[in-house]
């Protein structure tokens, strides 16, 4: 049966300090709770290890073997004593004990186990109030920022801007780094347009209905590569020395963009 009964702060800052040099079976009789709430619910969560050498390095004779006697002993008072008891007062482990339980088929009395079970509950009631008291401060604080703001105003008052609640300042760097990020997202989605890729925002809308934005594009890429082509010009002229780029000409022939040789102008 485990038992959770609830510790202060003194009961476990002692059980941390005894834990490392003191064995699991001592501690349940020394703080009336079980072996499984000592290594579940305060030993793992917190990462408390025992010291082999002090625990496992024992004198002789601390785990004995049972006699007869110790057996007919556990046998007539094991329903209705609780195991630490037992443990504490023959010194042996919650392995021999069971051992012995199972050997006689021994189980605790319903008596018993509903004192276990009444005095558990009363300790899960004590800390689900506990509980309740500190989720309902928590609450209380986080709407009382969710009011306030993080700058500790109450919200925003009539009239009142960011612009207002940063400072002039801090405003307008808030404002730059905004526009550099969306300028940034939105050349990249151009670019991706271009190359026949799909955009990965909305913040690029009718690609197709501002041909001007390709035409400039191309122009550049046909002067790098040697044509002639005028500021603003949809002209693109290309004589015998030029090096000719079928794919270029005709994604740029898509947005009005005329190839013509120079000897014909």
């Amino acid at each position: 049966m485990r038992n959770w009964r609830e510790l202060s702060e003194s009961e476990v800052e002692s059980l941390r300090a005894l834990y490392p040099v003191t064995p699991n079976r001592r501690l349940s009789f020394m703080f009336g709770i079980s072996v499984d709430a000592i290594t579940d619910r305060f030993a793992r969560p917190n990462g408390w290890k025992k010291d082999l050498n002090a625990v496992c390095h024992r004198p002789v004779g601390t785990y004995r073997k049972l006699t007869e006697d110790d057996e007919r002993w556990i046998v007539a008072n094991y329903a209705m004593t609780p195991n630490a008891v037992i443990m504490e007062r023959l010194g042996i482990g919650e392995h021999g004990l069971h051992s012995v339980a199972r050997k006689y088929g021994l189980t605790k009395s319903r008596d018993m186990m509903l004192k276990a079970l009444d005095d558990a509950r009363s300790s899960a009631i004590s800390a689900c109030r506990r509980y309740d008291l500190y989720r309902s401060h928590a609450l209380s604080q986080w709407e009382e920022r969710r009011r306030k703001g993080d700058y500790g105003n109450v919200g925003f008052r009539k009239g009142e801007t960011m612009r207002d609640r940063l400072g002039e300042e801090r405003f307008r760097e808030a404002v730059r780094k905004s526009h550099e990020k969306r300028n940034a997202t939105i050349r990249k989605d151009r670019l991706r347009i271009h190359w026949g890729m799909e955009p990965r925002t909305r913040l690029v809308k009718n690609w197709d209905a501002h041909p001007d934005w390709h035409r400039g594009h191309y122009r550049c890429l046909f002067r790098r590569y040697g044509y002639t082509v005028g500021r603003g010009s949809c002209d693109v002229l290309y004589n015998e020395l030029t090096e000719r780029r079928p794919l270029l000409e005709k994604r740029a022939s898509k947005y009005g963009m005329r190839i013509i040789p120079s000897e014909n102008v």
